[in-house]
């Protein structure tokens, strides 16, 4: 009787570790690479130097520095702009929600409120889905040659993109 006890435990236990597994590697499990090359959020893009922040977008004034990084952002933080404080190059761009009087899209034109249907065929079905703490459901494209990734929050209730990140992930671990 222990014996058919600790076998039971023993396949239960070796079950709940294979679902951890599987669950933290679908997170980091490699993707095939979809290019991200020359993509922009607006006007900008990964690399380009952090004046070029304020030649298109005179309005994000506010800036904050911290150890690594600093970021340019509008008055409500719709919209984000991470510089490395060394290079001062852009490595992260996010919007987080509209903005009156702008119409920030990616290249392939998907921003706030694109369907997912029109993500998939912009962008393909090689992307990681996430659930993230941040911004929920999302999922996450990568481009391995130019060391970018871009991810796309959705919501769940109606498909639609919530929030979009394109970041060096070379140089900066984007938080979700």
């Amino acid at each position: 009787m222990l014996k058919k006890t600790l076998l039971t435990v023993g396949i239960l236990f070796a079950g709940l570790c294979a679902f951890l597994g599987i669950t933290w590697l679908k997170d980091t499990w490699p993707i095939e690479s979809t290019s991200l090359k020359n993509e922009e959020v607006g006007k900008l893009a990964i690399g380009l130097d952090e004046s070029q922040i304020s030649r298109y977008y005179p309005e994000f004034a506010t800036r904050y520095r911290e150890k690594e990084t600093a970021y340019y952002y509008d008055d409500e933080a719709h919209f984000i702009v991470h510089t490395d404080i060394e290079t001062k190059e852009i490595i992260c761009i996010e919007l987080r929600d509209k903005i009156a009087g702008q119409n920030f899209t990616t290249n392939r034109g998907i921003g706030i409120g694109s369907s997912l249907a029109d993500v998939k065929q912009e962008y393909g079905t090689n992307y990681r889905q996430k659930n993230t703490e941040l911004y929920g459901d999302l999922i996450e494209f990568q481009d391995d040659k130019t060391n970018q990734k871009m991810a796309f929050g959705i919501d769940s209730s109606n498909e639609k993109v919530t929030v979009v990140v394109l970041f060096n992930y070379k140089k900066f671990r984007y938080p979700y």
